[in-house]
């Protein structure tokens, strides 16, 4: 997914967020307000989906370089290994660093609800939430990490981590000490072609720019899409929402064959967002 090196792998993460400083639309340049409160971003290889990823997490720079910055990362997992919904209580270690879990904030998340639980064999060999980390330990090496993945993904499960996790970071304990930023990592349509891709994605698209969390979970069910992250990101919009935000942005949409040899024949598709 990323350089095994260190070197390499800095500066791949460094081209990818320098490039995406540089050619932000002028919206999310303005914007990493101090009103962002979520992100939306890709998982796949750099190659592929590194550049989108590197636009969210450039929207939300300036709020992650705030001091005692956590943030709540959740993806799928790809293994079905873990529970049905799996809180990593570990540190995190990438070639460029290690990331320590918040404890605390972990530990009050599993207590929230009895669905959420502490399990690592969820996190053992999924990528979903690991390739975020190397862009979060880039521009703040001292942030801490929530790793949370969803093993079961749907409409119910997905309100109730998310009013859960946003009843917690609404804590006096929480709010008074910590700067948090949800992160919800998806992929967009797998294995199709660039213009099916678009068309099976239009939809879901514009549910997400309205926070509309359920919608676009009956969008997923009804059509059989294959967002593979569907769950996170309806918890994170449901949470965001609850935390105040009004809207998400569109901030890039694309596929693994415009990134690399332009053929669309088969691709997979990636979008980011930044929620305020």
């Amino acid at each position: 997914f990323y350089p095994g090196g260190s070197a390499n792998l800095q500066r791949a993460v460094d081209e990818l967020l320098a490039k995406a400083r540089k050619e932000a639309k002028p919206a999310a340049k303005a914007g990493p307000l101090p009103q962002l409160k979520a992100i939306i971003c890709p998982h796949a290889g750099y190659v592929y989906s590194g550049f989108t990823a590197a636009c969210s997490f450039v929207a939300a720079e300036n709020v992650l370089k705030q001091p005692n910055t956590s943030a709540i990362i959740i993806g799928p997992t790809h293994t079905g290994l873990g529970n049905p919904i799996s809180v990593s209580f570990e540190d995190w270690k990438t070639p460029i660093g290690t990331t320590s879990t918040d404890l605390p904030l972990a530990g009050a998340i599993i207590k929230s609800n009895p669905i959420i639980t502490k399990n690592e064999a969820a996190h053992l060999m999924e990528h979903s939430i690991e390739v975020q980390l190397p862009f979060l330990q880039t521009i703040n090496p001292k942030a801490k990490l929530v790793a949370i993945c969803m093993g079961r993904q749907g409409e119910p499960t997905a309100k109730m981590i998310g009013e859960s996790i946003a009843k917690v970071m609404q804590r006096a304990e929480f709010s008074t000490t910590r700067n948090i930023l949800l992160i919800a990592s998806s992929d967009f349509t797998h294995y199709e072609s660039g213009e099916s891709a678009r068309a099976h994605d239009a939809q879901p698209l514009e549910f997400i720019k309205a926070l509309e969390a359920d919608e676009l979970e009956r969008e997923v069910d009804a059509g059989g899409l294959s967002i593979c992250g569907h769950g996170p990101i309806a918890a994170v919009l449901h949470a965001s929402k609850l935390l105040g935000a009004k809207k998400a942005q569109l901030l890039r949409y694309t596929n693994s064959g415009k990134e690399t040899n332009g053929n669309e024949g088969q691709v997979v598709a990636y979008a980011s967002f930044a929620i305020a």
